[in-house]
Formats: C-alpha cells, sequence, structure tokens
C-alpha cells in the first residue's frame, strides 16, 4: 500500500508523502518481523518488531501534523521512541513480564492510532475533507480497539500475545488491514483533494484576472466616451480666445489697410498665424486624446513658453489695460513636457488673472520663473478680489465656475495636465491680495 501511495503520488512529491510512505513500509517490516516469529532471534521479532510499529506510526503522525502545518520535529520523535523501546526491551528482558510488555507495546501503538486520528478529524474541518475523515475514524476504531486489548491484557482479563486466536485478536488483525487500506486511500484522497481545490483556485484566479483585465477594459472605453463631454468643453473653451483674437487681429487689419496701406499688415498677418496655429495645437492635443496615444514629452524652456503666451495674448492685454510683470531668470528654465499642454496651463492662468483684475482701478499681474533645486516654479499672482474659502474648495473642480458664462474646466484640465508632468498646480490668495496659481514642474538641466 505505501509503494501505491508513493506512486500515485509521485508528481506531487513532498516532505509529507515521503514521511508517511515511509512510515508505512517501515510498519510493514515490524509485521514481516512478526509474522516470522518462530524462525527468527528473540530479541528481533520482539524488540525490534515493535520499535519498528513505534517508528512507523510516529512518521504518519509526523506527516499528518507538516499536512496541518503543525511541523513535529524528528528529534523529539526519536527520543520517544528510544524510552518507549528501552521500556518495551526492560519489561521483556529484565522483568520477564509477557503481560507488562504486551500492555506497554499495544498501549504506545494505541495512542499513536489515536493521535492519528485526532490529526485526521483536524485536516477533515480545516479542509472539509472527507477522505481526512475516513482515515481518521479507521485509525480511531483501530486504536479503540487495541487500547482495550492492552487493558484487558494489563488488567489480567485476556492473554498478552498478539498472535492468539481468540476474537478480540481476530478483530485487531481485521482492523488493521482495515486501517492500512483506508488510510493510505484516504491520505491520497486528502493530496487528490487538494489538487482538485487548487486547480479549481487557479481557474477561478485566471477567470478573476481575464474578468478584471475585461473589466479595465471596459471602464477605460467607457471612461474615455464620459471625457468626450469635457474634451467638447476644453475646445470649446480653448479655441474661444485664439479664435476672437484672429478676429480682432483681422479688423485691425482692415482698420490699418484703410489708413496706412499695406506697410503693417505683414505684423497682424504673423499674428493671425499665430494665433491659427495655436488652434489648430490644441485640436491636434485633443485629436491625440481621443486616439489615446501616449502625449511625446521634451525638452520645454518655460521661459519660452511665457514669450510665446506673452505675443499671443499681447492685443488683449493692452485692450484690457492690464499691466503685466515678468521676471524671467536670465538662464532658461527647462522642463520635459508637452510645450502645447504647457501653454494650455500659462494660457488658462493669464486667462483668468486678466479677468480676475476686472473692476480695479489699476490692474496688474505679476509672473515669475525660477528655479529651486530640482523643481522649476511658476508663479502668476493678480491684484483682484481674491477666492472666498467656500470658491477655493471647488475651484479646480471639473465643471465648476464663478463665471456666469464659464464653463468650469480651465483650471481642472491645467491640474491634470500639471500631474500628468509629474507636478502639480496650487490655487490660493496671495498675502498682498488677490489670487495666486503656483505651478511645480521636475526641471531637467
Amino acid at each position: 500500500m505505501p509503494l501505491g501511495v508513493w506512486l500515485a503520488l509521485i508528481k506531487q512529491r513532498s516532505a509529507i508523502i515521503n514521511l508517511w510512505c515511509s512510515g508505512g513500509w517501515v510498519f510493514g517490516a515490524g509485521l514481516v518481523l512478526l509474522g516470522y516469529r518462530a524462525h527468527l532471534p528473540d530479541w528481533l521479532t520482539y524488540g525490534v518488531a515493535n520499535t519498528c510499529f513505534f517508528v512507523g506510526i510516529s512518521l504518519r503522525v509526523i506527516a499528518l501534523r507538516h499536512a496541518l502545518h503543525k511541523p513535529l520535529y524528528l528529534t523529539r520523535i526519536f527520543i520517544g521512541v528510544v524510552l518507549a523501546a528501552l521500556v518495551y526491551a526492560y519489561f521483556h528482558h529484565v522483568l520477564r513480564s509477557e503481560q507488562l510488555r504486551y500492555s506497554w507495546g499495544s498501549g504506545i501503538t494505541a495512542v499513536l492510532l489515536l493521535c492519528l486520528a485526532w490529526l485526521g478529524f483536524a485536516i477533515g474541518r480545516q479542509e472539509k475533507s472527507t477522505s481526512a475523515r475516513w482515515l481518521a475514524s479507521s485509525y480511531l476504531v483501530f486504536g479503540l480497539v487495541l487500547s482495550v486489548r492492552s487493558g484487558g491484557v494489563a488488567l489480567d482479563i485476556s492473554q498478552g500475545d498478539a498472535l492468539n486466536e481468540d476474537v478480540l485478536t481476530m478483530v485487531i488483525v481485521f482492523l488493521g488491514v482495515m486501517g492500512a487500506i483506508v488510510g493510505n486511500i484516504g491520505f491520497m484522497g486528502i493530496f487528490l483533494e487538494r489538487l482538485t481545490r487548487q486547480t479549481g483556485q487557479m481557474a477561478m484566479a485566471q477567470a478573476r484576472n481575464e474578468e478584471s483585465s475585461r473589466l479595465s477594459h471596459q471602464i477605460a472605453q467607457l471612461d474615455r466616451r464620459r471625457s468626450v463631454g469635457e474634451i467638447a468643453a476644453s475646445l470649446a473653451h480653448e479655441l474661444s480666445q485664439p479664435l476672437t483674437n484672429i478676429y480682432l487681429i483681422t479688423e485691425r487689419a482692415h482698420l490699418e489697410v484703410e489708413k496706412t496701406g499695406a506697410q503693417s499688415v505683414d505684423k497682424y498677418l504673423s499674428d493671425i498665424e499665430r494665433n491659427t496655429q495655436k488652434a489648430v495645437d490644441i485640436l491636434n492635443r485633443i485629436r491625440k486624446f481621443i486616439q489615446s496615444k501616449e502625449t511625446q514629452f521634451e525638452r520645454v524652456s518655460l521661459n519660452q513658453v511665457v514669450k510665446d503666451i506673452m505675443d499671443l495674448t499681447n492685443d488683449w492685454i493692452q485692450k484690457e489695460a492690464v499691466d503685466v510683470s515678468l521676471h524671467l531668470p536670465v538662464q532658461a528654465v527647462w522642463v520635459m513636457g508637452d510645450p502645447v499642454q504647457l501653454s494650455q496651463i500659462l494660457m488658462n492662468i493669464c486667462r483668468n488673472a486678466i479677468q480676475a483684475t476686472q473692476g480695479q482701478a489699476y490692474r496688474h499681474i505679476d509672473l515669475r520663473i525660477w528655479r529651486e533645486a530640482d523643481q522649476a516654479h511658476l508663479s502668476i499672482s493678480d491684484n483682484g478680489m481674491g477666492l472666498a474659502p467656500e470658491v477655493l474648495a471647488q475651484v479646480s473642480t471639473a465643471f465648476f465656475s464663478t463665471k456666469s458664462d464659464g464653463l468650469g474646466v480651465g483650471l481642472s484640465i491645467s491640474k491634470s495636465i500639471a500631474t500628468h508632468h509629474g507636478g502639480s498646480l496650487t490655487i490660493s490668495n496671495a498675502p498682498q491680495g488677490g489670487a495666486e496659481v503656483h505651478l511645480i514642474l521636475p526641471a531637467v538641466v
């Protein structure tokens, strides 16, 4: 039987299986020695045979404890087996008491069998294993009957000989054979049940992973579709300023042509081209977003971004009579990013700052760029009325706006772009009054 178990579970080779099968082989060796009692020396058929019984069952106890993740080390078992064998030898060779010898040997064997039964039931409860319960039941019955026989011999009710032909001995032999068969089959069943559970768990895990991947893809698609409304709002929001500038510049071009001829038309045409290109760049960025392509970062000078935006909004700034103070470092501050998206952030901030100064006798905006360690800083402050606490709490939330004609996406988009670039965008009230927007990005050389 142990060989059959070992071959059946050969693909699941483990210390537990090796211990169980080794225990079966050692126990079987003890039975062989006991069966040849008439042909072998006394010390071999009594002392060694019973020691084999103790060792064989103990190895199986260790195996089941390991199966429960409660290992019992061989040293302790070895000491226990040696002590049991020495006591057995003392009863047999020194006291020459067949009654004590048999009671001791069968009693130790019964205790070990009951221990096997208890461990089997523990595995059955822990793993809800039917095979473990069958294993435990077979060893429980065997252990209880052997305990009765051991007690009977100790009380001098029956004779202490394993080869007696009385009914109880026949029952013990029958239970021993059934215990070997059912116990080994039950042990195989425990591992087969574990394999079935593991296969099921792996299949479920794979199914969950596939379902999670599918749901993630669906969520990404749904999120992208949900963003279509925000993209449309962003498109209207971002194109409004450059297109408005185009109309203003075109009107001025017509007036200039009427007054002075065509000499100064080139300047206005350049402005028209720059504004138009800005609108095209924004459309291209949104198209890339819809196509789910990764943003291509490049080395960008914040100084140049500010200069481009100032050139782009120069006519509007002059029309609104806003004084803009630029504080740009002599040495350019560089970052890695998308120049169009960074321009979009600055355009949003400048537009809000200009609008925030409306109603002031003197309208002023202060724009600064500096570098600290490995961070690039850009701040824009205005001398407007500032922001109320409840407004500050929601100012960068999508679709929240304090303006009656505002879409409420400018600062939200700007903050998302800053985060995408590994930075941050914060809005607060400046100490000297008005609002201040602070952009921080990772700086590069």
